[in-house]
């Protein structure tokens, strides 16, 4: 059932894409609801009465679908079972499950098992459902656009590749152009780490505009991750990598609605379980880009915990890559120190209580050293003023 209110929010009526949506309710008077609302949308709006109807017609479509809702209960295959399905056929698809009770349990199930990104309780608001499908929208066309940055990035890394084995080979046949031809790949290898640092920055703002709470935050942990990984000696590269994946490490958040993003008071189970879908999303988005470092592995790991706490995954220990380890910890420094709408900043020395308290239980015990010693030198200073 859906409430009609004052239309204040509609499908653009121009799209970069072409979107299809499939609707799956054993209900005529849902599918004909939806057809009503998406009419004036540019995109095409398919329907089935269940589950096994629209898993046939996800199996033989042209062209991918870009949203896909479904109904919970329905006969032959309730929503959760179709989802398990169709997260396999179309796994870029936005998946929204309508439920016509609040089965905290089940909804849960649904995100772990189903893929499912959001869902309704039955009856909803139009305006609401068209803002969230204007949304998904927007996120297929990101990942679209991610795609094509992702082609466009392996092309350049081969052209790169072509242009080193020209360098080569006119080296060997002309050692007197050798100087020439090194200053052409340094100037090639500039260019492309322009390029890499500008795509980091965009796809940094994109989550920044989805949360106004955090902006800063990305650039804030690149910082504090950085200083620890040079307190401890690592290398070069193993640096660069932290600053890429720490600017980066929420990017997975894009997937989470904004009214949970921006929450002002502290989230509940759902919710939590929706923003820890954060790293795997960030891992899916950008484990087809070719860092020259396991950016998008660090970011998957970056809220796992040395006592297996941790999440997505419950790693342990030295299951965990270093520099996930250090971003963190530098992360809980810069969030507890921050305000946040559902509490005030905290403050530093809180922040720095806090990774002491649980140093070598789930901090890594040379980061929370390296990280004392950066900070201790200017808790020094505060005293002699006091």
């Amino acid at each position: 059932m859906i409430i009609n209110d004052k239309k204040d929010f509609e499908l653009p009526k121009k799209l970069k894409y072409k979107h299809s949506i499939l609707i799956v309710d054993d209900e005529e008077s849902i599918l004909n609801a939806f057809k009503r609302i998406l009419a004036d949308g540019d995109c095409e709006v398919h329907t089935a009465s269940n589950g096994v109807e629209g898993l046939n017609k996800l199996r033989t479509a042209k062209r991918p679908y870009s949203l896909i809702i479904s109904d919970q209960r329905m006969p032959e295959m309730n929503g959760v079972q179709f989802f398990a399905q169709a997260k396999n056929i179309f796994p870029d698809a936005v998946r929204i499950l309508l439920t016509g009770y609040a089965d905290t349990d089940a909804i849960i199930d649904a995100i772990n098992k189903g893929g499912v990104h959001l869902y309704f309780t039955k009856p909803w608001r139009e305006e609401e459902i068209l803002l969230h499908i204007r949304q998904s929208f927007s996120k297929i066309e990101i990942l679209e656009e991610n795609k094509h940055l992702c082609e466009l990035i392996r092309g350049k890394n081969k052209e790169l590749m072509e242009l080193n084995k020209t360098l080569e080979r006119k080296t060997q046949e002309k050692t007197n152009d050798l100087l020439t031809q090194t200053e052409k790949l340094k100037d090639s290898y500039k260019k492309s780490q322009i390029i890499l640092d500008g795509i980091v920055r965009t796809l940094s703002k994109i989550i920044e505009t989805r949360d106004p709470y955090t902006s800063g935050h990305e650039d804030q942990v690149a910082k504090i991750a950085c200083k620890i990984a040079k307190e401890m000696k690592l290398s070069d590269d193993q640096i660069s990598a932290i600053n890429v994946a720490a600017t980066l490490h929420d990017i997975g958040k894009i997937s989470v609605p904004s009214e949970i993003l921006t929450k002002p008071s502290v989230l509940n189970k759902l919710e939590r379980e929706i923003i820890k879908t954060h790293c795997k999303v960030a891992n899916d988005i950008l484990v087809n880009i070719e860092f020259p470092y396991p950016v998008a592995e660090i970011i998957y790991q970056h809220h796992e915990r040395m006592d297996g706490s941790g999440y997505p995954r419950g790693l342990k220990g030295e299951d965990i890559a270093l520099e996930a380890r250090i971003i963190g910890v530098a992360d809980v420094i810069d969030a507890m120190a921050s305000y946040r709408p559902y509490r005030p900043a905290l403050g530093v020395e809180a922040a720095i209580e806090e990774i002491i308290k649980f140093k070598g239980v789930t901090y890594d015990t040379e980061v929370v050293d390296a990280c004392l010693k950066i900070y201790k030198p200017a808790q020094k200073d505060r005293d002699k003023l006091n």
